[in-house]
């Protein structure tokens, strides 16, 4: 009798056990934000991930990379929950569709402005040829306020060639084609490597991996969203504080090989660290009339018809009051 009471004790703590393993999977509800690529902006998101941030959110969390368009698309089509993608911001001023930026990444792009080595200066530019990925085109936008700013005229001073992406960008610049060209962090240092230089520039307001909800998600369900706005800040926080540790993951993901290039890559990011994930109100201004302007739409656009990032402050200051540390 005793060991049939005890094998029928042995089978309810058997029971207890699979029965509590089930229910705290059900409880890690699954999400799935979309990148236009994976890179240095992302790399919070993954932290959060990789450190149990999101998990102790009782969250599943994946970022899966697609082409903006397509980010734009799922998320209407509500296969993914969030996005990051630039393009996905110019459909909300648009009102392509209904949602808000919850939280910046990054304080402006990575891009940095490469030139030949005998360019020193952005007045030497003039009569020479930038390549850009197309017309109508970030890099062409991007290319063109910062000829502006420095006084050059662009395909007057300046000529603008359409050549593609990045990786051609920078053969363009390599075979002395083109005496500059607009490259990603990791092209740019690669082209510094070789002796070609960066002129620095003033970099303007743009909303680089802002990370997008619909309206619906965060009307629903605001602690769910406050919950991952969380998990990313101290993906954030983890990212900024701790270097080498970020300078491994970011090595192993992007599958660098050279962890001194690694290192570059990470430190080169930091110039647009933004923990928190604010964003000025003149900035939000800017980046919505240049959308408008993009996308030649007539209507007014207010700030908070496309920002909210109210959220993001209350969890930004209520980590800070807990005192949390990575």
């Amino acid at each position: 009798m005793r060991r049939n009471g005890n094998g029928f004790a042995l089978v309810i703590v058997i029971v207890s056990i699979f029965l509590a393993r089930n229910a705290t999977g059900a409880e890690l509800r699954k999400f799935t934000i979309c990148a236009p690529d994976y890179s240095v902006g992302v790399m919070p998101l993954i932290i959060a991930r990789q450190n149990g941030y999101f998990a102790q959110e009782q969250m599943d969390v994946q970022t899966i990379a697609a082409r903006g368009n397509l980010c734009t698309l799922a998320l209407i089509a509500n296969s993914v929950q969030f996005t990051v993608s630039p393009s996905t911001f110019d459909a909300l001023v648009a009102g392509d569709i209904k949602g808000k930026v919850i939280y910046v990444i990054e304080k402006f792009l990575l891009h940095r402005m490469v030139v030949a080595p005998q360019i020193k200066r952005f007045e030497d530019l003039k009569g020479k040829k930038i390549a850009i990925s197309a017309f109508g085109t970030l890099t062409d936008m991007l290319t063109r306020e910062i000829l502006i700013d420095h006084g050059l005229k662009p395909m007057q001073d300046v000529l603008l060639l359409q050549t593609g992406g990045a990786p051609v960008r920078l053969a363009a610049l390599q075979s002395n084609n083109v005496q500059g060209a607009l490259l990603s962090s990791q092209q740019a240092l690669a082209a510094k490597r070789e002796g070609f230089r960066f002129l620095d520039y003033n970099p303007p307001p743009y909303v680089s991996h802002p990370l997008i909800a619909k309206n619906e998600l965060l009307e629903k369900e605001p602690g769910t969203v406050r919950g991952l706005l969380r998990a990313v800040y101290k993906g954030h926080l983890f990212y900024g504080q701790k270097p080498e540790e970020t300078v491994s993951v970011v090595q192993k993901f992007l599958r660098i090989d050279d962890r001194s290039v690694a290192r570059e890559t990470y430190e080169d990011e930091m110039r647009r660290y933004n923990p928190g994930g604010g964003f000025e109100l003149n900035s939000m201004k800017k980046v919505i009339e240049r959308a408008r302007e993009g996308r030649k739409i007539e209507r007014k656009v207010e700030v908070q018809d496309v920002f909210n990032l109210s959220m993001a402050a209350e969890v930004e200051a209520s980590v800070k009051k807990s005192g949390w540390k990575p």
